[in-house]
C-alpha cells in the first residue's frame, strides 16, 4: 500500500467501526422492545460487520506505524488523533458485550472477556491520563481544541456495558471489583466531561474551525451514557454497602435528558446550516450520536429503556416490575439480594 494512502489511516477511522456497532445496539434495543427475530438477525449482522471493520482498520493502522516510522508519534503530537485512539477500548467493551448478548458465556469466553474488560479499562484509563498530561504540557494548536478530546474520558464510562454479564458470571469479589471500577469510571467520566468538555466548547467558540464541527455531536449522546451507567449501578442492587436508589437515578435522568435536548437542538441546526464533509470524522460520529439519541428517546419509558439497552428480554415493561428486580432477573441474581423498594 502506498505511503500516501497509509498516511490517511489515522485513529479517526475507528469511528466507522464504532458507528456500525452503534447501529447494532439500536437493533438490539428494538429486539428487546418488540421481540422480533428479524431485529436480532440485523443486530447480529451489524455487530459482526462492525467487529470485522475494526479488525481491518486496526491492522492497517498498526501496519502504518511499522511502515512509516516517522509517523509513529503523529498521534502523540496531535490531541485529536490521540483522543480518537480511545475508540479502541470503547469498541472492545461494546463488541465484547454484543458477542456475549448473542452467543452467551462459557468458562473460557468468560475468562477471555474478563481479560478484555481489565485490559480495555487500563487502556482507557491510560489514554485519559496521557491526554491530561498533553493538555498540560503541549503547545496546543487551536484546531485541536474540539470535542474529540472528551473521547478518552468517555471510553472508561463504556465499561458498564461489559461489566454486568461478567459480574453475574463470577459474583463474589470479582463482581465487587468490577462494580468499584465501573463506579470509579463513572466519576472519572462525569467530571472530566465537565472540565475537558468546557475546554472543548471554548475551543469551538474561539476558533470557529468548520472541519471540527462534526465532533460537536459527541455531547449529544454523552448524557445517555451517564444515564445508562446510573441505571446499571442502581440495578446491581446493594454491593458491599454501596447503593444508589432507582428513584434518585430517575430524577437525575430527567435533568440529563433536558441537557441532552438542548444539545440535540443545537446540533440539528448545525447539521443543516453547516453540513459536514463525508469524512471519517463526520460519518464516524454522526451515527453513534444518532443511536444514543434514539436510546435516550426510549428513556421516556424508564424501565423498558434500561432493560432493552442491557439486552434484557423479560416482562419488565410492566410498571410493577421494579428496576432492581428487572436487572436481577437478567443476571440471575437471587431476589433476596436485591434491595426491595429501591425503585
Amino acid at each position: 500500500m502506498r505511503k500516501s494512502t497509509l498516511n490517511l489511516f489515522g485513529s479517526e477511522w475507528f469511528g466507522i467501526a464504532i458507528s456500525t456497532l452503534a447501529l447494532a445496539q439500536v437493533y438490539i434495543l428494538a429486539f428487546g422492545e418488540t421481540g422480533s427475530v428479524a431485529f436480532r438477525y440485523v443486530a447480529e449482522s451489524f455487530s459482526i460487520l462492525g467487529i470485522s471493520i475494526f479488525v481491518v482498520i486496526f491492522g492497517i493502522w498498526v501496519y502504518r506505524g511499522f511502515a512509516m516510522k516517522d509517523r509513529v508519534f503523529s498521534h502523540w503530537n496531535n490531541l485529536t488523533r490521540l483522543s480518537f485512539t480511545a475508540l479502541i477500548p470503547i469498541i472492545g467493551f461494546v463488541s465484547n458485550y454484543q458477542l456475549i448478548y448473542f452467543f452467551g458465556l462459557s468458562g473460557t469466553t468468560a475468562a477471555l472477556s474478563a481479560v478484555d474488560f481489565y485490559a480495555n479499562y487500563i487502556l482507557a484509563l491510560g489514554l485519559g491520563v496521557l491526554l491530561g498530561y498533553r493538555l498540560y504540557t503541549k503547545e496546543i494548536n487551536p484546531r485541536e481544541m474540539n470535542y474529540a478530546i472528551v473521547i478518552p474520558p468517555l471510553a472508561i464510562g463504556t465499561s458498564v456495558f461489559l461489566a454486568g454479564s461478567l459480574m453475574n458470571f463470577y459474583g463474589g469479589v470479582e463482581a465487587q471489583t468490577m462494580y468499584f471500577l465501573v463506579l470509579m469510571g463513572l466519576g472519572i467520566f462525569f467530571f472530566l466531561f465537565i472540565f475537558i468538555g468546557s475546554l472543548a466548547l471554548a475551543g469551538h467558540v474561539s476558533t470557529k474551525v468548520h472541519e471540527t464541527l462534526p465532533t460537536t455531536m459527541l455531547p449529544v449522546g454523552i448524557s445517555s451514557l451517564i444515564i445508562i451507567n446510573l441505571f446499571s449501578l442502581a440495578g446491581f442492587g446493594k454491593i458491599d454497602q454501596l447503593f444508589i436508589g432507582g428513584s434518585s437515578v430517575e430524577w437525575l435522568s430527567v435533568l440529563l435528558w433536558g441537557f441532552e435536548v438542548w444539545n440535540f437542538l443545537v446540533v440539528v441546526i448545525l447539521i443543516f446550516t453547516h453540513p459536514a464533509q463525508r469524512d471519517p470524522w463526520s460519518m464516524g460520529l454522526r451515527i453513534p450520536a444518532g443511536a444514543l439519541c434514539y436510546i435516550n428517546h426510549k428513556n421516556s419509558r424508564i424501565h423498558p429503556f434500561l432493560c432493552a439497552s442491557l439486552g434484557i428480554r423479560n416482562n419488565c415493561r410492566h410498571s410493577q416490575h421494579t428496576l432492581g428486580l428487572c436487572v436481577a432477573e437478567h443476571w440471575n441474581v437471587p431476589q433476596k439480594h436485591v434491595r426491595q423498594g429501591s425503585c
